[in-house]
């Protein structure tokens, strides 16, 4: 879709726990894009310190679902700033905090 993005496995943190992912976000500019649940927590992990966070919601998370959901929000998350924000995408709305 244009954009440049890594995935943890390419980076060498395949197995990293969620701190060292973020950590790798923070440290390359990178938009952290993840299913993981931990990271919607702004509590445990503020968006505000990051490039920004995007934790695509849904279930099952098979490849075909995951590439539906990107080509569906990406291009209306991208006509925002998300850095320093947490943005949740479901199969019904974009929902954009911080």
């Amino acid at each position: 879709m244009g954009h440049d993005a890594v995935s943890v496995v390419e980076i060498g943190l395949s197995g990293a726990g969620d701190e060292e992912a973020r950590a790798a976000a923070i440290a390359d500019q990178r938009v952290l894009l993840t299913l993981d649940a931990d990271f919607a927590n702004v509590l445990s992990y503020p968006p505000v310190e990051t490039p920004g966070v995007v934790r695509l919601r849904l279930h099952p998370a098979t490849e075909e679902s995951i590439d539906e959901m990107l080509k569906g929000s990406i291009p209306r998350v991208a006509e925002v700033s998300v850095r320093g924000r947490l943005v949740v995408v479901d199969e019904r709305k974009i929902r954009i905090r911080g």
